[in-house]
């Protein structure tokens, strides 16, 4: 059992739902949470280790949640891991997702697995 806690922030109920089900799974405590503003103010109070930040919601934007928890200092020292899955791929929006403090960039549609692959490798090197 992870001791992780993952905020999963997307307005994709089907993207959502297979998410959560297959972290859940894998021992994590996630919390799915579908509106940008909603997202922002639950993850300054519950601070989760992890957000997967989808980049078009309503309310917040996932890069306004990312310019927010920048200027809280969230993002500062590790203390939150950012993995963006967005079907936002331009090379600009990449630039910009990474320049705001993601960990990784992931352009839907994608593959589960090599989602997980990411995810791993992040939670590993966050916990050494």
């Amino acid at each position: 059992m992870s001791d992780k806690r993952i905020l999963i922030v997307e307005d994709e109920k089907m993207t959502a739902r297979l998410l959560v089900y297959r972290l859940k799974a894998l021992g994590y405590d996630v919390t799915h949470i579908e509106n940008g503003n909603d997202a922002l103010e639950w993850t300054l109070r519950e601070r989760p280790d992890l957000l997967i930040l989808d980049v078009m919601l309503p309310g917040l934007s996932g890069f306004e949640i990312l310019e927010k928890l920048q200027e809280s200092g969230e993002l500062a020292n590790g203390k939150l891991d950012v993995i963006m899955l967005t079907t936002k791929n331009r090379s600009e929006d990449i630039s910009r997702g990474f320049n705001l403090g993601a960990m990784e960039y992931i352009s839907k549609p994608f593959k589960m697995d090599e989602f997980l692959l990411r995810l791993n490798r992040l939670v590993e090197t966050s916990d050494s």
